[in-house]
C-alpha cells in the first residue's frame, strides 16, 4: 500500500509545485513518511510566509458589504490573494462572500485554497453551491482540487456530489488525489454493477490503476464479494492490466482480497489470465498469496494452469525458500489439490530434487502417503520415483 500512497503523494506535490510528476520522480526514493514530511514542510512554508499580511488585509473586509467584497475579490484581488484572505475571514462572512461570487471565479479560488486550512468553510458551504462548484471543477478537469476537498466532506455530501460526476475517468482522477481513500471507497456501494465494471475498464484504458487499486485497498468484505461476482464481466485486457500493476507495486494483497471469493468456474477463468504472465510474475503471485494468507486461492487458480505453465512455475522454485515450498506442498494437500502438487514436484528442475526430498522428509507422513497413492495417475509419474521411495 505504501507504494500506491507514494504515487499519490508525488502527484499531489507536483500539483502544488506546478510541475509535471516526472520532474520530481527522484523523490520516490524517499519513504512514504519522509515524503509526507517534506510535502508538509513545503505546504507550511507556502502558507505562512505572508500570513500576517493576509490577516491584516482580511480585517478590512468586515467593514464592507459582502457583495462589495465579492466584487473587489474578482476585479482587483484575483483568485490567489482571495484564497489567502479566506483563512482569516469570519466563517459566516466567508460563506456569504463565496455565495456572491461568480461560480467560475469561485472555482479558481477553490483551486488556490489549502483544504486543511479551509475545512470549516468547506463544511459550511451550502449544498447548492457545492453542486455548482463540482460541475465547474469537473468541466475544467480540476481533479486535484476536487480530491483535496473530498477529504473534508461528510459521506452523504460525497455521495450526492458524485452524481454530478457522470464519467468514470473523472471519478478515478478525483480518487487519485484523495487522501482519505477509505472515505471514497464507500461510494462503490452507491454504484450500479455496470458502473463498477466501467471503472475497472476505464482504469485500464486511461492507466488509472493507482487510483482504482488505491480504493480497492479499503474495500470491505461485502464489497470484495460483490466485485468477485463481477469478474467474469471484466475484459481480459483489464484483468491483464490490473495484475501486473499490482505485482509491480506490491499491491497483490488487494487483488487477493476479492479473488478469495471467486467460484470454481472463475478460478479456471483467472488461470487463463495468469498464464499470460511471465515466469517471474507467476512466482511473485505465489509469494504474494503466501504473504497475504491467500495461498489456497492462488493454488486453486494454479490448479487450472496447463502443464507448460506449471513447468514455468516449477522452474522458478529457486525463488521460494524452503518454508514457502513446504507450505505450497502442504496447502495443495489440505485443499485436495494433490494432482497439482504432483505436477509441480514432477516438473522441478533436477537441481531442485534433492532439496524437495529434504523438505518432503519433514512433512507429516499422511501428506506423503496421500501423494504416493496418486502418483500412478500422474502423467509425469516417471519423474516422481524419488517421491515414491520416501
Amino acid at each position: 500500500m505504501a507504494n500506491l500512497d507514494l504515487l499519490t503523494e508525488v502527484e499531489k506535490l507536483s500539483h502544488v509545485l506546478r510541475v509535471t510528476p516526472d520532474k520530481i520522480q527522484y523523490l520516490k526514493n524517499l519513504t512514504l513518511e519522509e515524503f509526507q514530511s517534506l510535502s508538509g514542510a513545503i505546504n507550511d512554508r507556502l502558507l505562512t510566509d505572508s500570513s500576517q499580511v493576509w490577516a491584516k488585509l482580511a480585517g478590512v473586509a468586515k467593514f464592507m458589504p459582502n457583495f462589495i467584497n465579492a466584487q473587489v475579490a474578482k476585479s482587483l484581488l484575483g483568485p490567489n490573494i482571495t484564497a489567502n484572505l479566506t483563512y482569516h475571514v469570519d466563517l459566516k462572512q466567508a460563506v456569504s462572500i463565496a455565495s456572491s461570487l461568480n461560480i467560475d471565479f469561485l472555482a479558481e479560488v477553490a483551486e488556490n485554497l489549502v483544504p486543511a486550512r479551509a475545512k470549516h468553510i468547506i463544511e459550511a458551504f451550502p449544498m447548492d453551491l457545492l453542486v455548482k462548484l463540482t460541475r465547474v471543477l469537473t468541466r475544467e478537469q480540476k481533479y486535484f482540487t476536487m480530491g483535496a476537498f473530498v477529504d473534508y466532506m461528510d459521506h452523504e455530501k460525497i455521495i450526492a456530489l458524485s452524481r454530478e460526476i457522470p464519467d468514470s475517468e473523472s471519478l478515478l482522477r478525483v480518487g487519485l488525489y484523495t487522501q482519505n481513500k477509505a472515505h471514497v471507497a464507500k461510494l462503490a456501494d452507491s454504484f450500479s454493477d455496470d458502473k463498477v465494471i466501467d471503472m475497472i475498464e476505464t482504469a485500464q484504458r486511461k492507466d488509472l490503476w493507482p487510483s482504482l487499486i488505491g480504493l480497492l485497498a479499503h474495500f470491505t468484505d461485502e464489497q470484495n464479494q460483490r466485485l468477485a461476482s463481477l469478474v467474469g464481466r471484466v475484459s481480459v485486457d483489464a484483468l491483464l492490466g490490473m495484475v501486473p500493476f499490482a505485482i509491480q507495486n506490491a499491491a497483490l494483497v488487494h487483488i487477493f482480497a476479492f479473488l478469495q471469493y471467486l467460484n470454481s468456474d472463475m478460478h479456471a477463468h483467472m488461470a487463463t489470465i495468469v498464464a499470460k504472465l511471465d515466469s517471474e510474475d507467476l512466482a511473485k503471485i505465489i509469494q504474494a498469496a503466501d504473504e497475504s494468507n491467500q495461498l489456497p486461492v492462488a493454488l486453486k487458480i494454479a490448479d487450472h494452469l496447463a502443464e507448460r505453465d506449471v513447468d514455468r512455475l516449477a522452474q522458478m522454485a529457486h525463488r521460494f525458500d524452503d518454508e514457502l515450498l513446504k507450505r505450497v506442498i502442504v496447502t495443495a494437500h489440505s485443499e485436495n489439490l494433490i494432482p497439482f502438487g504432483l505436477r509441480l514436484l514432477a516438473l522441478l528442475p533436477k537441481d531442485q530434487i534433492e532439496r524437495a526430498e529434504r523438505i518432503a522428509k519433514t512433512l507429516e507422513r499422511k501428506v506423503i502417503t496421500d501423494a504416493q497413492a496418486q502418483i500412478d495417475a500422474c502423467l509425469l509419474k516417471d519423474r516422481l520415483d524419488w517421491l515414491r521411495k520416501l
